[in-house]
């Protein structure tokens, strides 16, 4: 929840942001939290997620918004940085209420995040799914990296995502939430006659906006900054859906599933 009652359009704070370091925005450009069909000639902006069995066309470009959420990049930047060295496992969890994200959706994001913070493929994959909204998930990626994954979509109905990672290294442990804690923690809390409320900006250029949305935003400005990342973007969503596949695909055979060029 953020310090105003009304949520800025995403797409007309990419104008302004894009406006105010004159950056140009290409003709039929639009930016959008769901998924829907693109008017004749528009190229739409949005999450990977929303669209992630679909093949991505010129016309899409799906954006890996959360490697743009300052949190996520600070745990990459301690992996890079050696902060923590020598990364053996990784431990992740993501809940939902599954109205925006689905199951499938959240492995997509889940799976990006391994990959990305590791800095290495997902060789192998082992899911356990059960009733479609549970999924424990085993990967590994090359180099021997074990990351275990545990989602959920049996939130109530405008919970907001609960999500935490945590890696583990020979030298070190590093997680992207307050040590223990079990919710995500909010910079200013209020308890008035009316209720209690709590606020988090993240962005002073893209304020009103909540964490999630500022991502998206800031994701969507990166690629007008450097267009050939929306080629990048696209192989990449390719290789998500596939390894959501793969995921899908080793409840139903009830084993472990190697991905393209991994060894099993």
């Amino acid at each position: 929840m953020n310090a105003v009652s009304t949520q800025p359009d995403p797409d007309a704070l990419l104008r302004r942001l894009a406006g105010k370091y004159s950056v140009e925005v290409p003709q039929g450009w639009r930016l959008t939290k769901t998924a829907g069909e693109s008017p004749a000639g528009a190229t739409t902006l949005l999450p990977g997620w929303a669209v992630w069995d679909r093949e991505p066309t010129e016309a899409l470009v799906p954006l890996l918004l959360w490697r743009s959420e300052r949190r996520l990049v600070e745990l990459k930047r301690m992996i890079d940085d050696r902060t923590i060295e020598a990364l053996s496992m990784c431990r992740f969890s993501c809940l939902t209420d599954g109205r925006t994200m689905d199951l499938p959706a959240v492995l997509y994001r889940e799976f990006d995040l391994a990959e990305w913070l590791a800095g290495s493929p997902i060789e192998a994959v082992t899911a356990s799914i059960q009733t479609g909204r549970w999924a424990n998930v085993i990967v590994r990626l090359a180099g021997g990296v074990v990351c275990g994954i545990e989602v959920g979509t049996t939130l109530p109905a405008g919970t907001a995502v609960l999500d935490r990672h945590e890696l583990i290294a020979r030298r070190g442990v590093a997680c992207d939430r307050l040590v223990d804690s079990q919710v995500p923690q909010s910079s200013v809390y209020t308890f008035t006659a009316s209720g209690t409320g709590q606020y988090t900006d993240v962005d002073a250029e893209l304020f009103g906006l909540d964490a999630e949305e500022v991502s998206l935003v800031r994701a969507a400005y990166d690629v007008l900054l450097h267009p050939d990342q929306a080629g990048i973007l696209r192989q990449q969503h390719r290789r998500l859906s596939d390894l959501v596949r793969l995921a899908l695909e080793s409840e139903r055979q009830g084993r472990r599933l190697a991905a393209e060029g991994g060894r099993g």
